[in-house]
């Protein structure tokens, strides 16, 4: 079980403890004498008398019932020394705070030391966190180059292990534990990721390379688009590919302007790429995301980039579109971006399910000058959690 309070808040609910534990006891005298012993621990809230505790989480504020307690002068947790003040401190009650920091060596025991050398020890967890993998910087990394990964608790030492078996070396690890760094090895394949540490292990719910339900790849060739077949490219001066064909923009814009990247019917390459949206995404969109890639030599910072799915693209694009406000500039790296499908569906007029593809319509248009020099490429719909 894990408790966080606010400091303050420890500080009154601890002065408040002392006064109920020192009112209550009979024995509050340390030179009654007798043997310490540790009946149970507890929360620091008074009344909150049965919530007993065999575990806690870092940081948390924890007091310590027993008898014969007022002599302690150290108290550890594992192998961490914790801060013992003697206002907190009776013959019945030790208030104190699990350490933050992270154990060396793990016992599972809370060792009070006194004044007479006497140690004692009880048996307690300190419930240290998982890996927490919330997202990659970018989904798509070539073998060899540095991903990044964000969350929390990556605590060395970390082993990162790619769907295929592979290991990744471990580049960099954040001071706050929340960024990992990591080498991309050879062989690693599309699927999760798996983060260990000596506290347990986590597979991402995101997918390195994610290849499901792609539905705007820039591979599948030109039929059919009215715009597009110009800005597609499969290499360019200024932006390394990730994954084979990208659609590449450069582009001075005035406000208003009306700039299509990447329009066709359903009929089109475009169209039928997007039959690849899974019936699952329109039964309940809430539960997926749209994501894709994209590296800008310019910030971006407010462009319209209107995005248009639907039956009648000819006739609703300029209506009927969801507009991407990014406020963003990766200076020529790749990022992942996540839109909540949900908006961008409803933004779309709740377009059916076809399994033979919608019309598609990319445009600029808004009230801004915007200079428009960026690549994008693989667009999928994929699930929030898998």
């Amino acid at each position: 079980m894990k408790i966080r309070y606010k400091s303050l808040l420890f500080l009154l609910i601890a002065f408040a403890m002392v006064g109920v534990f020192t009112a209550c006891s009979d024995d509050d005298d340390p030179s009654s004498g007798g043997e310490p012993r540790v009946e149970y621990i507890r929360i620091t809230d008074p009344e909150a008398s049965d919530s007993l505790l065999v575990t806690a989480g870092q940081g948390a504020m924890v007091a310590i019932i027993g008898e014969n307690l007022a002599d302690a002068r150290e108290i550890w947790f594992n192998d961490l020394r914790g801060e013992l003040s003697p206002t907190f401190i009776t013959n019945n009650t030790i208030i104190t705070r699990v350490p933050s920091d992270i154990p060396t060596e793990i016992n599972n025991k809370i060792t009070l030391v006194f004044g007479n050398g006497r140690r004692l020890e009880h048996d307690f967890v300190v419930d240290i966190s998982e890996p927490l993998l919330t997202r990659m910087g970018s989904e798509y990394v070539p073998a060899g180059e540095v991903a990044t990964i964000r969350g929390n608790y990556f605590y060395e030492p970390i082993t990162v292990t790619f769907t295929g078996g592979v290991e990744g070396e471990v580049v960099s690890v954040s001071a706050d534990n929340r960024v990992l760094e990591v080498r991309v090895p050879e062989g690693a394949e599309p699927g999760p990721v798996t983060v260990t540490t000596n506290f347990g292990e986590t597979e991402s719910d995101f997918w390195f390379r994610d290849n499901r339900n792609l539905i705007a790849t820039f591979d599948a060739g030109t039929e059919g688009l009215w715009h597009g077949p110009d800005f597609i490219k499969g290499s360019d001066a200024d932006i390394e590919p990730i994954n084979g064909n990208f659609l590449r923009i450069n582009r001075e814009l005035a406000g208003w302007a009306w700039f299509e990247t990447y329009v066709g019917e359903a009929s089109s390459v475009a169209g039928t790429e997007f039959s690849n949206l899974p019936a699952a995404a329109i039964a309940n969109p809430a539960d997926y995301v749209l994501k894709f890639e994209i590296n800008t030599l310019a910030p971006l910072t407010g462009a319209h980039i209107r995005m248009y799915v639907g039956q009648n693209m000819a006739g609703e694009r300029g209506d009927i579109n969801y507009n991407w406000q990014p406020n963003l500039n990766t200076e020529g790296e790749w990022q992942t971006v996540s839109i909540p499908f949900s908006a961008f569906w409803e933004a779309n007029n709740k377009f059916g399910y076809n399994p033979d593809g919608y019309g598609v319509s990319f445009h600029f248009s808004g009230p801004n000058a915007v200079h428009a020099n960026y690549a994008m490429d693989n667009l999928r719909v994929v699930p929030i959690n898998d």
